[in-house]
C-alpha cells in the first residue's frame, strides 16, 4: 500500500518539467529556446528531488517498522499471566528442601486449551520426600503433562496437586519454581557460547566458571566440548553473520591469492565463521548440563524436586546408562521424577513406577511388583529386554 502511494507521487513529479515547459511555451513562444536549454537541467533536478523524497519516505517507513517491533517486545511483559499467583511462601524453612519434598496428585484431570480430549484423566499418586518416581508409557499418554502441571505452566481443570501437604495453587509461583529444577524434552539452545548456554541454568551464578565446568562434566558434555576448537567458548550459532568484505572467503583475487580473513577473526577471538554442527545427543547433554547448574552443582538448599522429561531420548545406551548412574548417585535425598517411554536401569531403582496409557495410570508400583502382576508394564519390559537377548 505504501509503495502504491509513493508511485502515485513519483510519476507526476517526474512529468512536472514537461508540464511546466509546455505551459511556458504556449504562454511565451519566444522563450522556447531558453526553455529547451533549461529543460534537461530541470528534469535532472526534479528527478534527484523525487528520488531523495522517495528515499526519505522509505527510510521513515523502515524506522517506524523497527519502532513498532520494539514496542511489541515491551508489550509482552504486560500480558497477564493466566496462572494466578499464590500468596503462601514456600518453603517456610529452606533447609527442609535438603530432604526433598512430598508430592501428591489427587484425582487430577486436564486438557490443553482448545483440545477436546483430556491429556490426563483422574490421575492420583503420592511421593514421599526423597523418593524416585519414573513415569513410563507410550508417546502422548500424558507423561509430560504431569511435569508441566507440577511447575504450574497450567492448572488442572479437576482435582488438586499438593506439595509438602500444601495446595500448589496457594503457593507463590516464584518460590515454587525456585524449589524445582526441570528439563523438558523441548529444550532450547541460545545463540551464545556453550559456556553461557550452560550457565543460564543458574543466572545467580552465571560467572562462576568452576560451577559451569562441573555441570558440564556431570551432564556428560565435558569430553566433546574439549574436542571443539574453541572449547567452552564455541558459539553454537553466530548471533550475527561475519562480514569482512565484498569478496567471499575462499575465492581468488586477480593476482591468484586466496581471500582469507583469518587475521581479522583472530583479532576478534573468532576462529571460525560458522557454528559447530552438534548431534542431537550432544545438544541434549548440554541441556542436561544446564539443569545440573541448579539441581546438583548448587551447594545451597534451593532445589528439593528434580523433574526430567525424556532426558535420554537422543542419547546412546552407554550415555544413557552413565547419566542415570550419575543422577542416582548425586541427587542425594532430593525427590526426583522422570518421564520416559524407554524402560532401563532407572526403573529398577525407582520407589514408584507409574505406567500410563491413554491419559490414565494403568499400573503403579515398584519394578518387582509390576513384573509379578504380569500386566502391561511386564509385557513391554519383556519386549524391550528380548531385543538384547
Amino acid at each position: 500500500m505504501k509503495l502504491r502511494y509513493m508511485s502515485l507521487w513519483q510519476d507526476p513529479l517526474r512529468e512536472l518539467p514537461q508540464i511546466v515547459f509546455t505551459l511556458r511555451a504556449v504562454q511565451y513562444p519566444s522563450s522556447m529556446p531558453v526553455s529547451l536549454a533549461s529543460l534537461n537541467l530541470i528534469q535532472q533536478t526534479t528527478l534527484r528531488f523525487t528520488l531523495a523524497l522517495y528515499g526519505l519516505f522509505q527510510r521513515t517507513g523502515s524506522v517506524a517498522k523497527q519502532l513498532a517491533a520494539v514496542r511489541r517486545l515491551y508489550e509482552v511483559a504486560k500480558i497477564p499471566n493466566r496462572v494466578v499467583d499464590g500468596a503462601v511462601p514456600f518453603p517456610e524453612d529452606a533447609q527442609n528442601l535438603v530432604s526433598g519434598v512430598s508430592l501428591e496428585f489427587r484425582n487430577v484431570s486436564f486438557k490443553y486449551p482448545g483440545a477436546e480430549n483430556f491429556a490426563i484423566r483422574n490421575v492420583s499418586f503420592k511421593l514421599a520426600p526423597g523418593q524416585l518416581c519414573v513415569i513410563v508409557g507410550a508417546n502422548g499418554s500424558g507423561k509430560s503433562t504431569i511435569l508441566k502441571l507440577i511447575v504450574r505452566l497450567y492448572d488442572p481443570e479437576e482435582g488438586q496437586i499438593f506439595v509438602n501437604g500444601l495446595d500448589i495453587r496457594t503457593l507463590k509461583l516464584f518460590d515454587l519454581r525456585q524449589a524445582i529444577s526441570v528439563l523438558f524434552q523441548d529444550y532450547t539452545h541460545f545463540p551464545l557460547s556453550i559456556r553461557d548456554n550452560i550457565a543460564l541454568g543458574d543466572p545467580s551464578n552465571f560467572r562462576d566458571d568452576e560451577r559451569v565446568y562441573k555441570a558440564a562434566k556431570l551432564g556428560g558434555a565435558e569430553q566433546f566440548i574439549e574436542r571443539l576448537s574453541d572449547g567452552f567458548h564455541t558459539y553454537l550459532e553466530r548471533p550475527v553473520r561475519d562480514y569482512y568484505a565484498g569478496l567471499p572467503e575462499g575465492t581468488h583475487t586477480l593476482f591468484g591469492r586466496d581471500v582469507n580473513y583469518s587475521a581479522v577473526r583472530e583479532q576478534g577471538a573468532m576462529t571460525s565463521t560458522n557454528g559447530p554442527s552438534l548431534s542431537g545427543g550432544q545438544m541434549q547433554r548440554l541441556a542436561v548440563s544446564r539443569t545440573f547448574m541448579r539441581s546438583i552443582v548448587s551447594e545451597d538448599a534451593k532445589v528439593g524436586l528434580l523433574l526430567f522429561d525424556e532426558p535420554s531420548a537422543s542419547l546412546d545406551p552407554t550415555a544413557e546408562h552413565d547419566l542415570f548412574a550419575r543422577l542416582r548417585e548425586l541427587r542425594g535425598s532430593k525427590t526426583m521424577l522422570f518421564s520416559s517411554h524407554r524402560f532401563g536401569s532407572l526403573t529398577r531403582h525407582a520407589d514408584l513406577i507409574l505406567y500410563m496409557n491413554n491419559s490414565v495410570i494403568v499400573e503403579a508400583g515398584t519394578h518387582d511388583e509390576l513384573l509379578k502382576k504380569e500386566g502391561e508394564y511386564a509385557r513391554i519390559w519383556m519386549l524391550q529386554a528380548q531385543a538384547f537377548l
